[in-house]
C-alpha cells in the first residue's frame, strides 16, 4: 500500500509541471505579435492590398481585397464581366451584388457585423483585446493534424474560437456560430500556407466552411503593404446613399 501511495504522489508531481504549461491569454498574444512580425512592424502598415482567386462550388474567381487602418475594407469579386462589391467604410456595410442590380445597398444585421469585424485592421485578436471581451485559454485542441490552443473570445454571449498553433503561435482556425433567419450556423476558416511578405508572416490560403460543408477557397497570389489607397475607395456611392 504504502509503494502504491508513493507511487501516486510522484505521478501526480510528475504530471504538474505539463498541467501547469498552458499558456495564459497574454501568453498566446504576444507570441502570436512576435510570430507574425513583432508589434513595431505590424503597426508600421497602414494599408494592405491582396490579390488573389477565390473558388466556389467549382468556378474560379479572381479578387482583390484593399484594407486601411483602423477599419475600413472593401473587397471585389469577379463574377464573368460584373463585379461584386462589400465594403466598409468605417461605420457603414454596403454592398453591390451584380445578381440584384448595379444600386449599392448599405447591410444591416449579421452581415453588416461579420463585415464589421472583418475590417478591423489588426485581426481578431487585437480587436478583442481592444474592446475589452473576455478571453480565456479552454485547452488544447488538433487543427489539421497538429496540436493548437483553442482561445475563446466573448462578446455580447457571442463566443468566437481562435485556433494557434502550438509551435508558431499563428491562427490556424476561427470558428463561430451566428443566428441566421433564427438558425444557428457554425462558420470556420481553416488559415494555412504561411509566407513572409516584408518581414510579416501572411497565410494564402484560407478555406471557408459552412455547416462543416466548404463554401469557398482562397487562394492568395500577392500582397501589398502600405500602397496608397484614397478613403473613397471605401465609401458607398453618393448617389446611393
Amino acid at each position: 500500500m504504502r509503494s502504491i501511495l508513493l507511487s501516486f504522489c510522484l505521478l501526480t508531481w510528475l504530471a504538474a509541471p505539463a498541467a501547469a504549461q498552458t499558456p495564459t491569454v497574454d501568453e498566446l498574444l504576444a507570441k502570436n505579435t512576435a510570430a507574425r512580425g513583432g508589434a513595431e512592424k505590424l503597426k508600421s502598415v497602414n494599408t494592405r492590398k491582396v490579390a488573389g482567386t477565390i473558388q466556389v462550388q467549382g468556378i474560379s474567381m479572381p479578387m482583390q481585397v484593399l484594407a486601411k487602418r483602423p477599419n475600413m475594407m472593401r473587397q471585389e469579386l469577379k463574377v464573368q464581366d460584373r463585379q461584386l462589391v462589400t465594403a466598409f467604410d468605417g461605420e457603414h456595410a454596403w454592398a453591390i451584388n451584380p445578381m440584384l442590380g448595379d444600386t449599392p445597398q448599405e447591410l444591416q444585421g449579421v452581415q453588416a457585423d461579420l463585415l464589421r469585424d472583418q475590417a478591423q485592421f489588426d485581426g481578431p485578436l487585437a480587436y478583442a483585446k481592444q474592446r475589452g471581451d473576455t478571453m480565456e485559454v479552454v485547452g488544447k485542441d488538433t487543427v489539421d493534424n497538429s496540436p493548437a490552443w483553442n482561445l475563446a473570445i466573448t462578446r455580447d454571449g457571442r463566443i468566437t474560437n481562435v485556433f494557434l498553433d502550438q509551435d508558431t503561435g499563428l491562427e490556424r482556425k476561427i470558428m463561430a456560430t451566428i443566428n441566421e433567419s433564427g438558425m444557428q450556423v457554425q462558420i470556420e476558416s481553416l488559415i494555412s500556407d504561411y509566407k513572409p511578405v516584408d518581414g510579416i508572416m501572411v497565410p494564402h490560403k484560407v478555406q471557408t466552411m459552412v455547416g462543416g460543408q466548404t463554401q469557398a477557397s482562397v487562394t492568395i497570389e500577392s500582397v501589398e503593404f502600405n500602397v496608397p489607397i484614397d478613403d473613397t475607395q471605401f465609401e458607398m456611392p453618393a448617389a446611393a446613399k
